[in-house]
């Protein structure tokens, strides 16, 4: 299988967590954040880390960079793209939110999904281009015979 066509089938799985969290009404929410909470405050001690708006970051950098990959050239415009596809699965979540009991819809979050996705996408851009130039250019000028 190709490497676009794996990551293509792994934008849809993490769009689908995605959907089936935001499916959850907000106590059903709240509960799994306050648990994840607690867990963190005890391994690392944390205080005052609001979870729910780190896991909309956290996630959308995971689907940013997997729609980053789905694509065969990983060039400037396969990062553009993939922002813009980013944002609208962000504003399309944010929608699907306000037809569920106790949540609703926040341009904040559309932010902050979006910067997510721009952190995973930017990453990996340098990451696949650093690697793509060549150590040393040669010209004629460089060499002498």
């Amino acid at each position: 299988m190709r490497r676009a066509n794996l990551f293509k089938i792994l934008s849809f799985c993490v769009m689908g967590i995605i959907f089936w969290f935001s499916n959850q009404d907000g106590e059903e929410s709240l509960k799994q954040s306050n648990l994840i909470l607690q867990y963190l405050k005890e391994l690392l001690a944390i205080f005052n880390l609001d979870v729910r708006k780190l896991a909309h970051f956290t996630i959308y950098l995971i689907l940013g960079s997997c729609y980053f990959l789905s694509f065969k050239n990983l060039d400037k415009k396969a990062g553009i793209l993939s922002i813009v596809l980013t944002f609208l699965y962000a504003c399309t979540d944010e929608f699907h939110q306000s037809f569920v009991p106790g949540r609703g819809p926040a341009f904040k979050d559309v932010g902050i999904d979006t910067l997510g996705g721009i952190l995973g996408i930017s990453i990996l851009y340098k990451f696949t281009n650093y690697y793509k130039k060549p150590i040393i250019k040669l010209n004629k000028k460089n060499i002498k015979v």
